[in-house]
C-alpha cells in the first residue's frame, strides 16, 4: 500500500505510546521501530520533519547508516581513491574510535565524493522526468558540444563556469539572476533556494570572486569507509600479441609516426609509448581487502535552522527548511537505496543492512523507512507546501552560454589538449 506522505496539519510530537495509536491506526504510514523492537504507526513523515525543522520537540537530526560487503565477497579487493603521497601509500588509511577502542579504516568515498554521487542521481532522475528541479544549464556548441548543469558545477552556484558564462548575452554576474545569487546570505537565502537549492544542501563557497566570499555550510553529509583494511599488491604490464620491436619517429605534424628498426641510431620514442610492444610488469597499487564497509550520513537540523529566508513569515521559513530536508532525503535515497553501489572501477559494494533514524536528545533514535518512491512523493509534497507558503522553486531551466574566452578554453580542452600527468 502506498505511504501517505501528504502534509497534514502540524501537531506537537507526543511521547511514543502503543496505546496512543493502536495496531489499526493509519496502517499506510511509514513505520518507526523502537530500540525495544516494538513497531508502531508513525506520524506523517512531513509532519515529523516540520516539527523538527521548527525545533519543536527533541529531534536534532537524521542519521543514515549502512553496511556493505565487496561484491566479490570476503577476501576480494576494493580499490579506494588514490591521493598524492610521498611514502608510496596512495590510500587514506586512518584510525577511528569505535566502542571505546581504536579501529583502522580506509576511506572509500569522501563527503565531497558522496555529494557528487547524490548530485548525479538527482540529475539522472531530473533528466528522466521522475522529478522536477531548478536547473541552470551551460550549453556550448563549438568545435565540440558540451552541456554542464548546476548539479555538475564543482562549486555549485559559485562556480567559475557560472561566473564566466553569459545569460541572454550579458555576463552572468551582471544579470539580475547573477546579482540575486551573489547577494544571497545565510540570513536570506531565498534566491539560492529558488534557483539552486543544492548549494544549500551540499554546501557552497563563493571563493572564485573578489570581495565578499559567501559560505553556505552543507546540511547533508555522507562518507563511506572500509573497516580493517589490508593493503594488497599487484603488478601491471602489457603483452603485445605480435611482440612488436623497434622505435618511433614522430612526424612533424604530430599526427602520425614512422617506424625505426631496432639498432638504428635515430632519435625517437619506444613503441610502447604509443601503445605497441610489450610493457614489462611494474608495481601498481593493489587495492585493499576489508572486513566490511560502512556508510554514515547525516542531515543536520541545527544547520538547517541557520538558513534564513529574510522577512518571510516563520511558517513559510519552516516549510522551506522542510523542503530542503526532503531534498536531502531524496538525494540520499536516489543515490544509495539500491542493493548495490558502484563507486569506481574495482570498487562495487553490496548492501547488507541499512538504518534510517530520527536522532533525539540523549542520542536516542527512532528508526523509520523511506523508499525511493516514497522519497520522491515526500519531496514533491514538501515543495508544494513551501510554494503555497510563499517560498517556491523556479520551474524554468536557465540556459547559459560560455563567454568567448571560456568557449575557446572548452574547445581546446575537448579537441586539442594533451592529458596532463596523472590524468
Amino acid at each position: 500500500m502506498a505511504l501517505n506522505l501528504h502534509p497534514s496539519p502540524i501537531r506537537p510530537i507526543m511521547p511514543w505510546s502503543l496505546t496512543d495509536y493502536g495496531d489499526s491506526c493509519h496502517a499506510s504510514w511509514p513505520v518507526i521501530i523502537l530500540a525495544s523492537g516494538e513497531r508502531m504507526a508513525q506520524q506523517n513523515v512531513y509532519d515529523v520533519l516540520a516539527q523538527a525543522a521548527a525545533l519543536e520537540g527533541d529531534i536534532g537530526g537524521i542519521r543514515i547508516t549502512a553496511v556493505y560487503d565487496p561484491i566479490g565477497g570476503e577476501g576480494s579487493r576494493v580499490f579506494p581513491p588514490t591521493y598524492p603521497s610521498t611514502d608510496e601509500k596512495p590510500y587514506l588509511i586512518e584510525k577511528r574510535r569505535v566502542d571505546g577502542k581504536e579501529r583502522e579504516d580506509a576511506l572509500l568515498s569522501s563527503s565531497a565524493g558522496q555529494a557528487n554521487i547524490a548530485e548525479q542521481a538527482l540529475l539522472r532522475a531530473w533528466g528522466s522526468g521522475e522529478i522536477s528541479l531548478p536547473i541552470m544549464r551551460l550549453l556550448h556548441q563549438g568545435q565540440a558540444e558540451m552541456t554542464l548543469t548546476s548539479l555538475e558545477f564543482p562549486h555549485r552556484y559559485a562556480d567559475a563556469y557560472v561566473r564566466d558564462s553569459l545569460l541572454d548575452g550579458q555576463p552572468f554576474d551582471r544579470s539580475e539572476l547573477g546579482q540575486a545569487l551573489r547577494a544571497a546570505t545565510p540570513d536570506d537565502a531565498r534566491a539560492l533556494f529558488r534557483h539552486d537549492p543544492g548549494s544549500l544542501v551540499f554546501g557552497a563557497w563563493d571563493s572564485h570572486r573578489k570581495g565578499r566570499q559567501q559560505r553556505f555550510p552543507r546540511i547533508y553529509s555522507s562518507e563511506l569507509i572500509g573497516w580493517d583494511p589490508v593493503v594488497a599488491k599487484r603488478s601491471a604490464g602489457r603483452l603485445d600479441p605480435l611482440n612488436l620491436k623497434g622505435a618511433v619517429k614522430p612526424e612533424k605534424d604530430a599526427q602520425g609516426w614512422d617506424f625505426v628498426a631496432s639498432g638504428q641510431k635515430v632519435k625517437g620514442e619506444r613503441l610502447s609509448e604509443i601503445g605497441h610492444g610489450n610493457i614489462a610488469p611494474n608495481p601498481q597499487h593493489g587495492g585493499v581487502t576489508i572486513s566490511s564497509a560502512q556508510r554514515m550520513a547525516t542531515i543536520s537540523l541545527a544547520g538547517l535552522d541557520r538558513i534564513g529566508f529574510g522577512d518571510a513569515p516563520r511558517e513559510a521559513s519552516v516549510a522551506a527548511r522542510v523542503a530542503l530536508a526532503a531534498y536531502a532525503l531524496l538525494a540520499d535515497r536516489l543515490a544509495f537505496s539500491a542493493p548495490s553501489l558502484w563507486l569506481r572501477s574495482g570498487c562495487e559494494l553490496m548492501l547488507r543492512e541499512e538504518r534510517l533514524e530520527w536522532v533525539r536528545r540523549g542520542n536516542v533514535t527512532d528508526r523509520f523507512e523511506l523508499s525511493r518512491r516514497e522519497a520522491v512523493e515526500l519531496f514533491q509534497n514538501a515543495v508544494q507546501r513551501s510554494a503555497a507558503a510563499g517560498i517556491g522553486f523556479a520551474t524554468d531551466v536557465i540556459d547559459l552560454r560560455p563567454s568567448p574566452a571560456l568557449a575557446k578554453a572548452i574547445d581546446f580542452s575537448l579537441t586539442s589538449a594533451a592529458p596532463e600527468a596523472g590524468e
